[in-house]
Formats: structure tokens, sequence, C-alpha cells
């Protein structure tokens, strides 16, 4: 094709419509005050603009200038006031350090006190059997040393009779005190002999109730414990997936609603005018896994998963509306969890973070609200191969942004963790990871990580930490 027949440049066709109405293809004719535009004959007419005030093109430009004069003004005093950025952010970072090694010695402290808390409890146990065992230990030797007695009191006892058989003389008052002092001579030794059978066979219960007591605390603990957050990963969104409408910034964290910048920009179909889908490039099958949503700077959002056969339909769906997607949705002041086309309405206050905890083997995704802690909604499913999914509407006069946030340092994954190259520390408190060079390259992981490697401390640019519970 030739140059002559090749269509108009972007820069050609934005300067040929200079001086025209974007919606009508119209010369401008007259500056509007109040909405601030110029104004084609066309948009003279819109009942809406009749009580407006006009003013020529020439006026609407000084109008104008002088608008951006006053925003340049005020800019030169925000640039006045950000000569010294080395040291605004050489001490914002030691700030962010001091939070950040608070939190860490907060978390530790916890975990001590909590480690004590246990620790305590074991050593009375222990200290409970030990009781037990000495009382029984030392029940049983002093039967042996009553064992000795005992014999030589049967002996007098057999004697004793033989001589009240022999005796032949008729104070029987002597007599009746000699047979009441053998009685309790007899009485003696038949207790001796029932203590040796339940010293022997002693009671078992105690020993039971402690066990069934330490069981009841294991089982708690394992009701409140493992805490979502365990499996934390750093999720990021897929490109590959993603929207028109969005843009993908921070490594692949961040996603912008491009019409949220430009709101003039139409669609032609309704999901794109609504909602802008983007998946995860991580997929799941089995396990857990946990990832969290900073949902803080967007008002319409929808979180959630969906399977593979989802993706295969295409992703410009809606979340949560057939059998194949699940979601938790907030539109406005409005929360909702979706699922094959139904709605449950759910009471929360704002949630700036999002936390999803996805069990495959149990079948359970749950969500939570990170700041308070609470379960939002739990789905039950029988999951195969889900995706994280993400879907961010466009606002007017603020950007729409989400970002998924680091819950693993980075340059480190959850199956490093894992590996027998790494064991936890006992000496510095808790928490602290250890890393052995025999076991795990130094490809792996930078050293810078390992220094700031600690036990799962949730952060996302704020000093914010996590409590979550079930």
């Amino acid at each position: 094709m030739d140059e002559s027949s090749s269509p108009e440049s972007p820069e050609s066709n934005a300067s040929n419509r200079a001086g025209m109405c974007n919606g009508h293809e119209k010369p401008w004719v007259l500056y509007c005050r109040d909405s601030k535009e110029a104004l084609c004959a066309t948009r003279l007419t819109d009942c809406q603009q009749h009580r407006h005030g006009y003013e020529t093109l020439e006026k609407g430009c000084k109008f104008e200038i002088e608008g951006v004069k006053k925003r340049v003004k005020k800019l030169k005093f925000i640039l006045k006031k950000q000569v010294n950025t080395k040291a605004q952010v050489t001490k914002a970072k030691a700030d962010i350090e001091d939070t950040f090694n608070l939190a860490e010695e907060t978390v530790t402290e916890y975990y001590r006190e909590l480690q004590e808390l246990i620790d305590q409890n074991m050593q009375q146990a222990f200290l409970l059997i030990q009781a037990q065992r000495d009382s029984t230990i030392q029940a049983m030797d002093q039967l042996l040393l009553d064992g000795e007695e005992q014999q030589q009191k049967s002996k007098q006892i057999l004697e004793t009779v033989e001589q009240l058989k022999k005796r032949q003389n008729t104070d029987f008052s002597v007599t009746l005190l000699d047979i009441k002092s053998l009685e309790s001579e007899i009485e003696d030794i038949e207790d001796y002999h029932r203590n040796i059978v339940e010293i022997i066979d002693f009671d078992k219960k105690r020993l039971k109730a402690l066990g069934e007591s330490i069981a009841k605390i294991v089982q708690r603990n394992r009701e409140m414990l493992p805490k979502p957050w365990e499996f934390g990963e750093n999720v990021v969104f897929d490109d590959k997936t993603s929207h028109g409408s969005l843009k993908i910034f921070g490594n692949k964290t961040k996603i912008q609603h491009a019409s949220s910048k430009f709101p003039h920009k139409q669609h032609s179909m309704k999901q794109e005018e609504t909602w802008a889908n983007i998946l995860a490039s991580q997929s799941f099958t089995e396990g857990r896994h946990y990832w969290e949503v900073r949902v803080k700077d967007t008002e319409s959002w929808t979180v959630g998963v969906v399977e593979k056969g989802w993706v295969k339909k295409g992703i410009q769906q809606a979340l949560g509306q057939d059998k194949l997607s699940w979601a938790l949705q907030m539109d406005g002041d409005s929360l909702a969890a979706l699922h094959n086309d139904e709605t449950i309405m759910i009471r929360e206050g704002e949630i700036e973070q999002l936390g999803v905890f996805l069990d495959v083997k149990k079948g359970r995704l749950q969500f939570y609200n990170v700041h308070s802690g609470s379960v939002l909604h739990t789905f039950g499913a029988k999951f195969k191969n889900v995706y994280p999914a993400f879907s961010i509407d466009a606002q007017n006069g603020k950007v729409s942004q989400m970002r998924l946030c680091p819950l693993m340092p980075l340059g480190l994954n959850r199956d490093v963790m894992t590996d027998e190259g790494w064991r936890m520390s006992s000496d510095s408190g808790i928490g602290k990871i250890i890393h052995n060079p025999n076991e795990v390259t130094e490809e792996n992981i930078t050293s810078s990580t390992l220094q700031n490697t600690t036990s799962p401390v949730h952060s996302d640019g704020s000093s914010e930490s996590i409590s979550l519970s079930h």
C-alpha cells in the first residue's frame, strides 16, 4: 500500500479535529464559563446549557490561561517543598524500618508469651504426673516396710488365740478385753491387705483426666490455628488475561482502570462499561492458599476465584454469575457474595483490605476483612483447578485501582520455606528463619532477604498487622 492511500496518523487526525466538538464534529463557537469548555452550536441548544454564562473563544482562552497560571503557582509551591526529597525519603525509610521492626518485636513478644504459657502449662502437668508417680511409689515402698510388721503381728495373734483356747480361769472380763484387743489388731492386718490391693491397682482416672484436659487444649488450638496467613503467597496479575481497560503496574501487583482518567471513553459492550476482569498468574489444584487484595482505592470491585472451564469460555464474563465462579462484590456501599447467579447480601463496615483463603482439599473458600479480622463469607464447593479473579469499575473524578499485597519476602516462596534447607531458630526468640547453605544455594535467595526474613508479619506499605480469627 502506498503512502497516498495509507490512513492518517493519530497526530494528523487530532490536528484536523482541532477546534471541533468531539461529540458532534462541529466547530466551536462559544466558551461556557460554568462547564469550562468550548461548545459547538448543537451543544448551545442543549437544555442543560441554557442557563450557563458564555464568552467568546478568545475570552475563554484567557480564562483558561489564568486557571493554568494559578495551578502552576501552586505547583511551584509544591515543588519548593519537595526540594529536599532525598532527605525526606531517607527519613521516611528510617521511619518505615522503625515501624516494621516494632511490628516484628510486638509479634515476637506475643509468640514468646504464648510459648511461656504453653511451657508453664506443660511444666505443671509434668509436676502433677511426677507427684502422682512419687506418691504411688512411696506408698508401695511403705507397703514393703509395713509388711514385715504385719507378719509379726499375725504370728502374735495366732499365739494369743492359742493361749485363749488353753485358758482355764474364770476371769471372763479379762478374756473379753483380750479378745477386743485381738480384734483391733486383726482389723489393722485386714486394712493392710486392703491397701495392698488399692495401691498396687491404683486409680488411673486422675491421669486420664489430665490427658483429656491437655487434649482439649490441643483441640482448641486446632480450632484457632492455623491462621490463613500461614499459607500466604505473593499472587501477581496475569497480563495475558487483562481486560483492555486495565493498566498493570508495580511488578504486576497493581491494576488501574484506564477509564478513571478518561471517563469520556465509550465501550460497546455492557460488560466493558461496568466490570473489567483480570486473573492471577497462579492456579491451584491442591493445598491451602491465602492472598490479600487492597481494595481501598476503588468503590466497586469484585474478588473471587474461577474454574479453568470458566476461563475457557472467556474472561469477559461477569464473576459469580455461573457455577464456575465464586466472588465477593462491593458496589458502592453494597456488599454481596455471588455464585451461580445467586446473591447473598452481607452487612459489613468499611473494607480496605480483603483476605482470600482457599482450602482445595476441604472445598472451602473464605473471605476476610483483614483489618477487623472478621469472616465475611464462606463458600463450600468442590474445587478442581481455580484461578484468583478480580474486577474493578471506573470512577468519575477518582482513579480506580486495586493492589495485590505482599505476604512473603521478595525472592522467597513457600516451597523454599518448607524445604529441609530451612529451619526455625529457637535461639533468638520465635519465628526467625535460619538458612542452611548446604541445602539451599545462594541463588535461591539474596542476602538482603535473609536479613529481613521473619515469621509471617503482614505488610502492605502500612504499619498495621493482621489479626485473623476463624
